[in-house]
């Protein structure tokens, strides 16, 4: 358990510093991992194969995003998604 302080930072293991770490947001929860692999395999767990072939499929397309980028593309591909509803 980490504590979030004023700034909504959450302080990891010194065993990160000035390491790149991967970070999913779901509902509710927030997943950090050291490696894409390891990411890649709790979210398997979590969401199952459609959802993890969709994160690789974005950032296959992205390469290495900003989040800012990220969350871009995430938000014009749910789009396009609740459109075939339609």
């Amino acid at each position: 358990m980490r504590k979030v302080d004023s700034k909504g930072r959450i302080y990891l293991s010194p065993s990160f510093r000035g390491k790149r770490v991967y970070l999913v947001r779901g509902r509710g929860f927030l997943v950090v991992a050291a490696s894409r692999a390891e990411l890649q395999e709790v979210l398997k767990k979590l969401y199952g194969r459609s959802f993890l072939e969709e994160y690789l499929s974005l950032l296959r397309e992205l390469g290495e995003p900003t989040l800012e980028e990220l969350e871009k593309s995430t938000r014009r591909r749910s789009w396009r998604k609740l459109e075939e509803y339609s």
